[in-house]
């Protein structure tokens, strides 16, 4: 129950003795140049007191500002338990509610943070913590979020009501709120997104409280998206949609909610699968009736919508990763619409939500749309350097006719280039075909059927493929002068995005390379060439990088040129 007692005078003398704590409510540097939106409170001795035998209640702190969203960050190697209430200045104080472990919901070949998940706590100043074992440099971490979704909300009910008529006309997938409409165009992602395939759905939890408003929502989807990515060190949010229990549904990673966009929701599974979360904890409660039609139609459309059904068992190849139950490359199989738990050692998506997948996959299948014609595309490797690629798959057509000798058109793309042609296929009598194709640059690979009069057009999901660059290093002399320049050249495809790669000149101390000298250098017709010098004697190493590749050769440097090489 909420406890609705004013300050009293013992946690108001707490309150001052911690404003004169100034090192302790300055915030952390480090998130300075994310603004208002992100920072930091070091908890200090109330960390290192929590005692192991027993829970200990921390004093009334205030945070640096106001904030929504909050969760905890400690030394790694700590053992701690962590209950969290806050309240507002002169208003009431919420539950108590756990702090859960940072755990599963991680990119694939992550650790995880040394700390909790957030949890979303409206918009607070003030808190407590119960805290039960110990921890080193224990530090409270909190996110603005509200006026930030407030803002998105407004600017985009304008152009919804300027644009309604054509949004009307265009069919379209079940609603869903766009990553401007919450605000998403605050937190945009580090780089590009990364795809993989669609097989299955995973059902997840945000382990954030239950008691929230309607128009709170999209702040705790931008809450988490500001935590999963400036705090965490994620590339974006992790999950690939969000659902609340009032059955708003919410674009999450960026990509496209069309595209097989590689999340960061279950660590081993991320490149062949798509991840809803609920907002909420669903341990002791189930998922709310409009939450419950929202996941099935979004579920529905997406699995379809990639040509998979919502029902039946897929078998796909973990990669592994510390939150995964199966080492890198075992066979797991998963029902079409599975918990988190069933692939990570993770108790989401909450005991009561669990136990309602079932009747989700029936509601699903209302939704779903025909998959029994598809086209599919598989490739040996995503991750080619030079050579060909391998390519296989099958087509099946939607009356059951037989794909012999259908041909296929194996087209390329790079992003938001249009598809071209770099190959073919013939199908096989079982529908199974197979093609090699030379790529050049990292793009998308997909397999299309044009159709041939009795038979309508069919085109598989998109395979990303990485062309590594193939790289070369040469330095004028292994031997050089103290400050004389030495000649560094070398060749590099396919071009690199810039058109430039970095130089480095590394220093020998002991077993560390200390860097002496870095410089962007241009890459122009597949060619690059520089110059470094070294001011004193030693062992150099000269290394040319760029993504996905890098080249080093060793330089001595001494007062006497000329002999064998380094």
């Amino acid at each position: 129950m909420p406890d609705h007692r004013r300050l009293n005078r013992r946690e108001a003398l707490g309150l001052g003795a911690a404003a004169l704590a100034a090192g302790a409510l300055r915030p952390h540097p480090a998130f300075a140049a994310h603004g208002p939106a992100l920072f930091e409170l070091g908890i200090g001795a109330e960390g290192a007191q929590a005692a192991a035998a027993g829970w200990r209640t921390t004093r009334v702190l205030r945070a640096p500002r106001r904030f929504d969203l909050m969760g905890l960050r400690w030394a790694p190697g700590a053992d701690l338990e962590a209950q969290l209430r806050v309240r507002r200045r002169g208003g009431d104080w919420s539950p108590w509610v756990t702090l859960h472990r940072a755990g599963a919901h991680r990119p694939d070949g992550a650790g995880a943070p040394a700390g909790t998940e957030p949890a979303w706590t409206g918009t607070a100043d003030l808190f407590q913590l119960r805290l039960r074992g110990r921890a080193g440099n224990l530090r409270a971490r909190f996110v603005r979020a509200q006026p930030t979704a407030r803002a998105a909300r407004a600017v985009t009910a304008r152009l919804l009501r300027r644009h309604a008529g054509a949004r009307a006309a265009q069919a379209a997938p079940p609603r869903i709120i766009t990553r401007s409409e919450w605000g998403g165009d605050s937190v945009p992602p580090r780089t590009g997104p990364e795809h993989g395939s669609v097989q299955l759905a995973f059902v997840h939890h945000t382990v954030t409280a239950n008691d929230y408003a309607p128009e709170e929502s999209a702040g705790i989807v931008l809450g988490i998206a500001r935590y999963h990515r400036d705090s965490n060190g994620w590339n974006d949010i992790g999950y690939n949609f969000l659902v609340d229990k009032y059955g708003q549904v919410f674009e999450g990673r960026a990509g496209g909610i069309d595209q097989a966009i590689v999340g960061a929701q279950a660590q081993g599974y991320n490149h062949a699968s798509t991840g809803i979360a609920c907002l909420g904890t669903y341990s002791e409660i189930t998922q709310t009736e409009p939450g419950m039609d929202a996941l099935a139609r979004l579920i529905g459309w997406k699995l379809s919508l990639h040509g998979v059904p919502t029902q039946g068992q897929v078998t796909v190849t973990s990669v592994g990763g510390p939150s995964s139950r199966y080492p890198s490359g075992t066979p797991v199989t998963f029902e079409r619409i599975s918990g988190h738990r069933d692939g990570d050692q993770t108790s989401c998506p909450g005991e009561l939500l669990y136990g309602q997948l079932a009747d989700l996959r029936t509601r699903a299948a209302h939704y779903a749309g025909p998959v029994s014609g598809a086209v599919t595309v598989r490739a040996a490797t995503r991750r080619v350097r030079t050579k060909p690629v391998a390519l296989s798959g099958e087509l099946r057509f939607p009356d059951g006719s037989p794909p012999t000798g259908a041909a296929l058109d194996i087209q390329f793309s790079t992003a938001g280039a249009a598809w071209t042609s770099v190959g073919g296929a013939l199908c096989g009598a079982d529908g199974r075909w197979a093609a090699t194709v030379p790529l050049a640059r990292s793009g998308q690979i997909r397999a299309v059927f044009n159709g041939d009069g009795a038979r309508g057009p069919l085109s598989s999901p998109p395979v990303a493929i990485t062309v590594l660059p193939t790289l070369t290093l040469a330095v004028q002399s292994r031997r050089a002068r103290p400050g004389a320049p030495v000649a560094v050249s070398g060749t590099l495809s396919p071009p690199p995005t810039g058109g430039r790669v970095e130089c480095l000149l590394e220093r020998q101390v002991g077993r560390r390379w200390v860097l002496a000298q870095r410089k962007r250098v241009n890459v122009r017709g597949g060619r690059y060439a520089t110059k470094v010098k070294a001011r004193r004697a030693g062992l150099y190493r000269v290394s040319i990088v760029t993504p996905g590749a890098t080249e080093r050769l060793r330089v001595r440097v001494t007062s006497v040129t000329g002999g064998a090489s380094a």
